[in-house]
């Protein structure tokens, strides 16, 4: 009697686990189908070497350009490609957000990035590790700017044609649109490769 009376009780417990167990497995797939993940305690040094050098680059510069040129200011003044100094409070390439927006989209993607990375690793793939350090360096890039000043500096300006110009940006911008592009291509090229193989 008292074995049958413990069975139910233990129902709840059973679920739980049952339910872990399943958001594992499936969280898992869904954040990395395409990987064949190798852990690698060292994996970790490459990342944030690639970090630390993208947010030395992003401040050196931008320290530069805040000494080097008044806001507003360009180099020259007329070109298809420029250096000119400007700030924003929004987001990525000027897009406009609110600064509470402005400094926890940062956060809270560093935070997302380094944890999965943690969770499913150290990954001992060298190109995913540089495409993370890309990614978490010029975040923290633009954060620390939000931070310090409440605007991040910009100073890179192209003209596309005419009067008509891309958004201003500068090394952190063009880190997160590379990691992105890398991150894209490798799942894509490994998607094909895993296609080619089933057929």
């Amino acid at each position: 009697m008292p074995k049958g009376n413990s069975l139910p009780g233990n129902r709840p417990a059973n679920r739980l686990r049952v339910f872990l167990a399943l958001y594992r497995f499936f969280w898992w797939w869904s954040i990395l189908p395409f990987f064949s993940l190798r852990r690698d305690r060292r994996a970790p040094l490459l990342l944030f070497s690639v970090a630390f050098v993208v947010l030395a680059a992003d401040q050196l510069t931008k320290e530069w350009i805040r000494h080097s040129l008044q806001l507003g200011e360009a180099i020259p003044e007329h070109g298809v490609l420029r250096l000119i100094h400007s700030t924003n409070s929004g987001i990525i390439f000027g897009l406009e957000a609110p600064m509470a927006v402005s400094i926890t989209v940062p956060i809270v993607l560093i935070c997302a990035v380094l944890l999965a990375y943690y969770w499913y690793g150290p990954i001992g793939d060298r190109l995913v590790n540089v495409c993370l350090g890309l990614f978490v360096g010029g975040s923290a890039g633009n954060l620390l700017d939000r931070l310090r000043f409440r605007a991040v500096t910009d100073f890179v300006d192209v003209r596309l044609w005419g009067d008509i110009h891309w958004f201003t940006f500068n090394l952190a911008d063009l880190s997160i649109i590379m990691a992105i592009i890398l991150f894209g291509l490798l799942i894509s090229g490994l998607g094909l490769r895993r296609g080619t193989k089933r057929q």
